[in-house]
């Protein structure tokens, strides 16, 4: 039971036509897979990209949960004119359950979300917010929370450009015109999508997060590529999801659309034993 509502994806058109034109004007676009509240490691890949004021970063959802600062990723993917983000399924379950009266507590409204995840990011917040006295600075932590809520729900399900189309999930082969299909299929859908002989756009790449490589059978270095191909002999659909929160060798993936080169940044090991504190 995902608690989706049967409703269209939302996309923006003003995301899409800056993006298309950093395309066309040779910059490069950048798709980053789940980052999952690890914030410093997303600090450090985005620095390996050597990013200009003529490139862009696309994150593909699920920026919260599992990881040790939630918080500080949404502050970042909020405050940085050069990146855009894609709502995921851990930020849907967050805007739907996120308690901040009863913050310090497990409520009915959010004991479903931290048994996926949420318990660490309300944790970041507390953190965040709480002072050397440790005292809970309550007022700028509503305020905080209100502007992160309100940012989550502006941000598009999927990002359609001439050649791509960017989305947390996917799409399902069946289930009719792509950007009429529900939130439901772009936030969760999987083997119904990854198992499409045949493309579900004709003219695009789908790519997309969610899906861990482990779950593909695949190393954590790798990235998942379609075996259905588009006319131009370019793959149907490519995952970046590189399970930065778990598996052997937990990474985190940048994809230039550019030209199709992958950068991996394995997750920090600061990150990785603040994780284990906090679990």
């Amino acid at each position: 039971m995902t608690g989706c509502e049967n409703m269209n994806g939302r996309r923006n058109k003003i995301i899409e036509a800056d993006l298309q034109s950093v395309l066309d004007e040779g910059g490069n676009v950048w798709a980053i897979g789940d980052v999952h509240g690890y914030a410093q490691t997303l600090v450090t890949l985005l620095h390996s990209l050597e990013l200009t004021h003529k490139d862009r970063v696309v994150l593909l959802g699920d920026l919260v949960d599992r990881g040790p600062n939630s918080c500080e990723v949404i502050r970042i993917a909020r405050e940085n004119p050069l990146i855009y983000s894609i709502l995921g399924n851990h930020e849907d379950m967050m805007l739907r359950s996120f308690d901040v009266d009863n913050i310090g507590m497990v409520t009915n409204q959010q004991k479903n979300w931290f048994y996926v995840g949420g318990r660490a990011t309300n944790q970041s917040y507390i953190d965040e917010f709480t002072n050397s006295n440790g005292d809970l600075e309550d007022f700028d932590l509503r305020m905080r929370v209100g502007r992160d809520l309100a940012w989550l729900d502006s941000l598009p399900h999927h990002i359609v450009l001439d050649d791509f189309r960017l989305v947390h999930a996917g799409y399902s082969p069946w289930d009719g015109d792509l950007d009429s299909q529900s939130t439901e299929n772009l936030m969760w859908i999987r083997s119904e999508f990854h198992n499409a002989i045949t493309p579900v756009d004709e003219k695009r790449t789908v790519v997309f997060g969610h899906s861990t490589m482990p779950g593909f059978g695949l190393k954590q270095s790798e990235i998942w590529k379609s075996e259905a191909e588009l006319q131009n002999s370019r793959p149907a659909a490519i995952g970046i999801d590189s399970c930065c929160y778990g598996g052997k060798d937990p990474q985190l993936t940048a994809l230039n659309l550019q030209t199709g080169d992958f950068v991996k940044q394995r997750v920090l090991p600061i990150e990785q034993r603040k994780k284990e504190l906090k679990t």
